[in-house]
């Protein structure tokens, strides 16, 4: 449930949550086994932090009800202290029942009359099931990496421990991205089935925009006519509308930024070469660590129509420049050194770094956020004229 709970809290915007005049058709009452007349908080998580909207207590039976407040569509909890709470997805027309154990709400209540807490437990099961296949092979990880000391052999040899871990992560890798892919496969196929569902826009926070680009479009369509005043949605709406203009056949927008020499170099003047936008940044640690494998496929496709235009968030020029001479990046570099305020990164909606794009040689986009292998699989296709399929690649989160 954290997974979801997060991407919501992310999504939702902070909005007023005043009391409106009461609306009679809604309810939200129920009953708590073990109660001792404690009094429960209904919250709304607006933001970054839940906002309280209604109070109540139980009386002895157990019974309780909330009586001041009408809810707008969104999510909400009924809360006995932090650590112990009841997540729901209401709406103004609910007639809400809810019922469990107060001694532990989050594993014990069930719901009546909210399709939309149904469908958010649903998703929510299924998460935790598909996560406790990933733990496992975690598990197998560190059982692997126990038995062969790596934590001794750090100590004592920390370079042939390095190299012990890469070796056994590699391995591990591949059964773990496919069972990673079957967890995004059947999140997305509950999805379909919901399409007209609010729980459905925090679900589908979990998966890559990129690989499921039809899906977000399609979700986005339904909720946008059944909540177009609502602003979660508006929000999704806006990302989906940004990404419509960067999915895969338009044309990628120009870029016009200083070089290292302080030259406006266009990202235009590239057209006829099959080009990678490449945003990175001095500080961010896993841009630096993807370096080789970009100078790699640099090294293999640069004499066969391929360039790399090289986009960095650093604030400090030599910063900037001196990563370049370390990291032996031998393509054009431009920055307007402002951080997460680069124009380019705004333009093509950069969450986080590296983050890459694909153009072909006609100047329209391919592909985004491809590495390693898949990054080398695309450029050849791409050179070759041929269509490069979806992957499920994600964008790092380094800010």
């Amino acid at each position: 449930m954290q997974k979801l709970i997060i991407a919501a809290s992310l999504l939702i915007a902070l909005t007023s949550c005043e009391n409106e005049k009461r609306n009679s058709a809604f309810q939200l009452k129920g009953n708590f086994t073990n109660s001792k007349g404690e009094t429960i908080y209904l919250e709304k998580l607006a933001g970054q932090k839940p906002v309280l909207v209604d109070s109540t207590q139980i009386n002895d039976k157990g019974d309780f009800e909330f009586t001041n407040y009408d809810p707008k569509i969104g999510l909400y909890r009924i809360k006995v202290n932090e650590q112990n709470f009841a997540m729901l997805v209401l709406d103004s027309a609910d007639k809400v029942t809810v019922n469990g154990n107060i001694a532990d709400l989050g594993n014990t209540y069930k719901v009546e009359g909210s399709p939309e807490t149904k469908l958010f437990i649903e998703f929510n099961d299924l998460s935790k099931k598909d996560r406790v296949r990933l733990d496992s092979l975690t598990s197998v990880f560190q059982n692997l990496a126990g038995m062969l000391g790596l934590d001794k052999l750090q100590q004592t040899n920390p370079d042939l421990a390095a190299k012990r871990g890469d070796s056994l992560s590699k391995t591990l890798e591949v059964p773990y991205m496919a069972l990673l892919d079957i967890a995004n496969a059947n999140m997305a196929a509950k999805i379909k089935q919901n399409t007209n569902m609010y729980s459905s826009v925090m679900a589908i926070q979990s998966l890559n925009p990129d690989k499921y680009f039809d899906l977000f479009v399609e979700l986005d369509k339904n909720l946008i006519k059944k909540y177009p005043n609502n602003q979660n949605i508006l929000m999704f709406h806006d990302v989906v509308t940004k990404s419509l203009a960067l999915a895969p056949g338009q044309e990628a927008p120009e870029i016009n930024l200083p070089d290292v020499d302080g030259k406006d170099l266009s990202l235009k003047s590239f057209r006829g070469k099959v080009v990678l936008i490449d945003f990175w940044a001095s500080w961010c640690k896993p841009c630096r660590a993807e370096m080789p494998n970009v100078k790699k496929a640099y090294a293999k496709y640069k004499d066969k129509g391929f360039e790399i235009y090289g986009v960095s968030l650093d604030q400090s020029k030599d910063k900037w420049v001196e990563a370049i001479k370390v990291d032996g990046i031998t393509w054009p570099q431009v920055s307007d050194l402002k951080y997460w305020e680069c124009a380019a990164a705004k333009l093509y909606n950069v969450q986080g770094i590296p983050f890459a794009v694909l153009l072909d040689k006609e100047g329209k986009i391919v592909a985004k956020n491809l590495r390693g292998s898949d990054l080398e699989k695309a450029i050849e296709s791409t050179l070759a004229g041929k269509k490069v399929e979806k992957t499920g690649g994600s964008q790092s989160t380094e800010m």
